[in-house]
């Protein structure tokens, strides 16, 4: 199976990595607060776990479909692993530290200029598309039946898009928020 002191499996991982690395990190890069280098190290570990299942995956019909499950396996196992270390550091004396208002934002001291340039880097973050599902709902307060149908779609795809815009708004916020 050599050829040339490389292995059919080596040249199958080689493949995976020019193909999917790429792929793999930009999936992964969001979902980890847009860190590069953690995302780089995720897409390495799926490729590694890829290696391991070499004899499964050489005939696998949907490679990618595999690897990008791996990928959000990892980054969930690595998200746990974090919010049980948060929670290990969180003070005992929180309670007493938390403001006396309701407002949650009381507790960060922003300027409204620093809110607006957040704000504007984060919305840079959409597509144009995504720019006007977000001036519909949140800016115009539309229903998703009424957005729906000013944006072509069913209702069904419009409530999923919002979803995805909250999250990927959600991630980069706490992205700026964390700089």
């Amino acid at each position: 199976m050599k050829n040339g002191g490389v292995t059919v499996r080596d040249e199958f991982v080689r493949e995976l990595y020019e193909q999917y690395f790429d792929v793999i990190k930009k999936y992964c890069l969001p979902k980890l607060g847009f860190d590069e280098d953690a995302a780089a190290d995720c897409a390495h570990a799926v490729l590694d776990r890829a290696e391991e299942q070499y004899e499964k995956l050489k005939s696998h019909p949907a490679i990618l479909g595999w690897l990008l499950t791996t990928a959000k396996h990892l980054v969930h196992k690595n998200w746990k692993r974090s919010a049980r270390e948060t929670i290990r550091n969180v003070p005992l004396d929180l309670l007493t530290a938390l403001p006396d208002s309701t407002d949650p934002f009381d507790a960060v001291e922003l300027s409204e200029a620093e809110i607006r340039s957040i704000t504007e880097a984060v919305l840079s973050g959409l597509d144009e598309r995504e720019r006007e599902f977000y001036r519909l709902c949140f800016r115009e307060n539309r229903s998703f039946t009424e957005i729906a149908e000013m944006t072509g779609v069913s209702e069904k795809a419009a409530r999923a898009k919002l979803a995805r815009i909250k999250l990927k708004l959600k991630q980069r916020i706490i992205y700026f928020l964390n700089e």
